[in-house]
């Protein structure tokens, strides 16, 4: 497909909803952020050639705006009801539904997977004769067998990840391969089950030491962790899992699971690919992804369809009400203030673009073919701010900006103060967000 050299951004009155519950809060409650937001969405899908879709929600106020232009073939505009592929958001919910069963006893934070996943593997291949493994260890041997669900949620095992994307500079020039994004594309009718992701041949056997004292991401990790929730919810086959089984009742109509089909069939907006993966030096891709199935490769780890104000609330829900996991369980996966990652959660206080405690931020990533998002959680003011974009590049760098500037125009209006910020991208998984100080944000309490 091809696309303008800018998106449109005309959004009007009617691409943005304002929702608020019937509380009494009326729409406007927050004075000013209401402009403010759609200021936003218009600037960065102007920036960025793309839809930008922003939702706020602080369990009463509740605020959507959306801009740009979500399929280039036709010119439709963005609307905040809109539907997006979320990509690793997915994981905030696979690891909150693993921490409420942890809460109830069922299992352990530090008892070995293989116990808690075989089981669903023998189910599995006898349901499918092509499956020629019935354990993880037929996978990654006896490394794998006192692997921990813990290092599963923290990104510390050495499971390594199906995806393929990598980026290298030989002789100082970028080159970024990305052979399962070529798969995918050469067969976009083709859904990838889990089993077969685990057994590429870059997967199994591929076991490999996690050293970092940070993190070793591995999406595959949250398919593993998948398969746990399967067996614990007595199911025969991985696709049967009820993946939003623990959302609240309210956000269960709001949230689809693409375990089989394409961002179209789950009547998501259309995506776009413009990375350099497997392209040329110095071009790069503009690949529709609106078809092709693999953009949900990895269940469990990444296949969450919904609009941004419904993530906003799932976010909300969970973080700040703690109504998918308990409050203690929820306390366990907020990352270490200096560390990158928790439980299936980002530490995304380095996009706040202040310190302190209004510099406390924590949540998740989205990154999927063709799409890219952020979702995150403000303790300090106790909201959660969702974006979404129809877009993909190298550094999805586009939410970490639009994050930067939402974040500070919702701060500013919730206290009454004036906040001033600029932006520049440094990398995927940082920018540098500056932002005039938040009065009184100095104290360093951590708030949780």
């Amino acid at each position: 497909s091809s696309s303008p050299a800018f998106c449109s951004f005309s959004a009007s009155r009617r691409a943005m909803h304002l929702l608020h519950i019937a509380s009494g809060f009326a729409a406007g409650a927050i004075p000013g952020l209401e402009d403010r937001l759609l200021a936003i969405a218009q600037n960065k899908s102007h920036q960025y050639n793309c839809s930008f879709s922003i939702a706020f929600d602080d369990g009463t106020n509740k605020l959507a705006v959306a801009a740009g232009t979500t399929d280039f073939s036709t010119q439709r505009q963005a609307d905040s009801a809109d539907l997006y592929a979320w990509g690793s958001i997915t994981k905030m919910l696979t690891g909150a539904s693993i921490l409420k069963l942890v809460g109830e006893g069922k299992f352990g934070l530090d008892d070995p997977i293989p116990p808690l996943v075989d089981p669903m593997l023998k189910k599995m291949a006898a349901k499918d004769p092509s499956q020629n493994f019935t354990s993880v260890e037929d996978i990654w041997g006896s490394n794998i067998t006192t692997t921990t669900v813990r290092e599963l949620l923290a990104m510390k095992s050495g499971v390594p990840d199906f995806d393929t994307a990598m980026c290298y500079s030989p002789s100082g020039k970028s080159v970024c391969k990305d052979p399962l994004r070529a798969d995918l594309y050469a067969e976009p009718g083709k859904d990838h089950p889990p089993a077969e992701l685990m057994n590429v041949d870059w997967v199994r056997g591929q076991w490999r030491p996690c050293t970092s004292r940070f993190m070793c991401y591995s999406s595959t990790n949250f398919m593993l962790l998948g398969l746990v929730l399967a067996q614990q919810a007595g199911v025969d086959t991985w696709d049967a899992l009820q993946q939003g089984e623990f959302l609240p009742s309210d956000l269960r109509q709001e949230l689809q699971f693409a375990a089989h089909g394409s961002p179209r069939s789950l009547q998501a907006v259309h995506g776009y690919d413009r990375t350099s993966y497997n392209m040329p030096e110095n071009t790069t891709n503009d690949q529709d992804v609106v078809d092709v199935h693999g953009v949900f490769s990895g269940w469990t780890a990444s296949d969450v369809v919904a609009s941004a104000p419904a993530v906003a609330r799932l976010t909300q829900a969970l973080y700040g009400e703690a109504r998918i996991a308990s409050a203690e369980m929820v306390a366990k996966m907020v990352p270490n203030p200096l560390g990158i990652y928790g439980l299936a959660t980002f530490n995304l206080g380095f996009q706040s673009g202040q310190k302190g405690k209004y510099g406390k931020a924590y949540g998740h990533l989205g990154a999927t073919y063709g799409y890219q998002s952020i979702a995150a959680h403000f303790p300090a003011l106790n909201f959660s701010i969702t974006i979404a974009t129809n877009l993909e590049t190298d550094n999805q760098v586009q939410p970490g900006d639009g994050l930067c500037f939402t974040y500070n125009a919702a701060a500013g209006a919730v206290l009454g103060q004036s906040i001033t910020c600029s932006y520049e991208a440094s990398g995927y998984y940082s920018g540098a967000c500056k932002c005039t100080p938040i009065a009184g944000g100095e104290d360093d309490v951590v708030v949780v």
